[in-house]
């Protein structure tokens, strides 16, 4: 977990720092649950701030990818219109601070991934890029994992990283 203050939680002049951040992964199911009021998922994604209103979700130059291709899938297959508009709103929102932008070892990250395989491959259903995912949440050090995907959240769990979904 983020702290803010020092290590015996005061800050300067003795305020006690009570603010805490929790650090988030999400995967691409949540991100497009979050930004489309039309996906299923939408209450459950957008009531991450209900339980916790320091939540820190994180984005990182895979989501770039992942999750903006996703969002232009969305609009391809009718369950989204107008993704430019939505991916210009998430760019501001990611220029703007709202999504702590961090940096992984890709190489790592990799690795990560192949070590998740030859661990869980043999008895969970994962997907490659699901496998990437949860190798780049280790790699940063997240609190909790963010997914509406089963397989997913049961490698999270797998990998030492809690889930939560909404639900």
């Amino acid at each position: 977990m983020l702290r803010l203050g020092n290590s015996a939680g005061f800050r300067l002049g003795g305020i006690p720092s009570v603010f805490e951040k929790v650090t988030f992964y999400a995967d691409t199911s949540w991100w497009v649950a979050f930004k489309n009021t039309r996906d299923p998922h939408h209450p459950q994604a957008i009531s991450l701030w209900d339980r916790n209103e320091n939540a820190a979700v994180l984005w990182t130059p895979w989501h770039r990818v992942e999750v903006l291709n996703a969002i232009r899938q969305a609009e391809r297959l009718g369950f989204l219109t107008e993704s430019s508009s939505v991916i210009r709103a998430l760019e501001k929102e990611i220029r703007l601070g709202y999504w702590p932008h961090v940096e992984f070892s890709w190489t790592d990250a990799v690795r990560k991934a192949n070590e998740l395989s030859a661990v869980h491959s043999r008895d969970l259903a994962i997907r490659a890029m699901d496998l990437f995912h949860v190798a780049i949440a280790c790699e940063v050090g997240v609190d909790e994992f963010l997914t509406f995907d089963e397989d997913q959240a049961n490698l999270s769990r797998a990998a030492g990283i809690p889930v939560w979904n909404g639900l």
